[in-house]
């Protein structure tokens, strides 16, 4: 590994870590279970358009060029960059496009569901979970159950079943009727107003 390479899989590693000592502060304060914390949103942001910058000189961070760790981190940095659907999809893009060896599959797998999940498409690996009519943590829709666990499978993923059975069983709380409401509703206006949808058009007479 070249000094560059070295230095961009330091700052990566750092930087996946100060997402996750932020995302546990600001857990522990309950300020992560009313939308999207700006706080938070910042550190994504700022860590979406250093990876940007890195992906424009040097190109992807591969495994090969800054090792497994640090690709893994590059990937949550682009995983955690929700506000910004253009660069989500150019970097699945990207991660489609390498040999298998220089990325985890799994990576490109999450990152396609998390996108279709915000663009309203059935997602197809089974990995991005939210609370349904019953306020109970359940996948996303997918768009085969059988297709999907043959696909997890093919990554090396349990079955669908299995993961949902395991995340219900630490969910320490399900939300009233009036907060799921409440949680869809700024769902529903965030999405719009980061350009994930569409707003509704109304019926022209």
């Amino acid at each position: 590994m070249d000094a560059d390479f070295r230095m961009i899989a330091e700052e990566l590693v750092r930087r996946r870590e100060h997402d996750f000592s932020v995302r546990e502060r600001l857990l522990e304060a309950g300020r992560l279970n009313d939308g999207y914390d700006p706080e938070m949103e910042a550190v994504h942001l700022g860590n979406a358009a250093w990876l940007e910058a890195v992906v424009e000189k040097y190109g992807y961070p591969t495994i090969g060029r800054v090792g497994a760790d640090a690709s893994n981190a590059a990937w949550l940095i682009i995983q955690h960059a929700i506000s910004r659907p253009a660069f989500l999809r150019r970097m699945l893009a990207v991660l489609r496009s390498l040999p298998e060896h220089e990325a985890d599959p799994k990576n490109a797998a999450y990152l396609e569901d998390r996108i279709r999940m915000y663009e309203g498409k059935p997602q197809r690996y089974g990995t991005q979970f939210d609370r349904d009519d019953d306020g109970l943590l359940s996948p996303v829709p997918c768009d085969d159950p059988a297709q999907v666990d043959r696909r997890r499978a093919a990554l090396g993923l349990p079955p669908l079943a299995e993961v949902t059975a395991e995340m219900r069983k630490r969910d320490t709380g399900r939300p009233t009727r009036e907060e799921l409401e409440r949680h869809r509703a700024r769902c529903r206006a965030w999405l719009i107003e980061t350009g994930w949808r569409t707003p509704p058009q109304e019926n022209s007479r």
